[in-house]
């Protein structure tokens, strides 16, 4: 099994062991690892749209993985900036900063 490094995103095909044991044949699809995750399971709460998106009901885990095309790695989030309120005052009539 290739080696998928976190954060980074490859078009693969894919073989999946679902909960009950049934295993799904993913051919060319485009994958990403996330940044903090128990890979090689997919968890429901974190792969929520790559398992719908391949009709697979349950959580699963990657039991071998060919990759055909390394495409590069997501943008890591920094968490989120704050807005700061606008202090220039406005005239009544015309809209226009005073």
């Amino acid at each position: 099994m290739e080696e998928i490094k976190e954060g980074e995103i490859v078009y693969a095909t894919l073989s999946v062991k679902d909960e009950k044991e049934k295993i799904h044949e993913l051919r060319k699809v485009v994958f990403s690892r996330n940044w903090k995750c128990n890979y090689p399971l997919l968890d429901q709460e974190l792969y929520t749209r790559f398992l719908k998106q391949n009709n697979i009901k349950t959580s699963a885990e990657v039991i071998s993985v060919e990759i055909h095309a390394r495409t590069g790695f997501k943008h890591k989030s920094k968490g989120f900036t704050t807005a700061k309120r606008n202090e220039q005052i406005r005239d009544s009539v015309t809209g226009a900063y005073v």
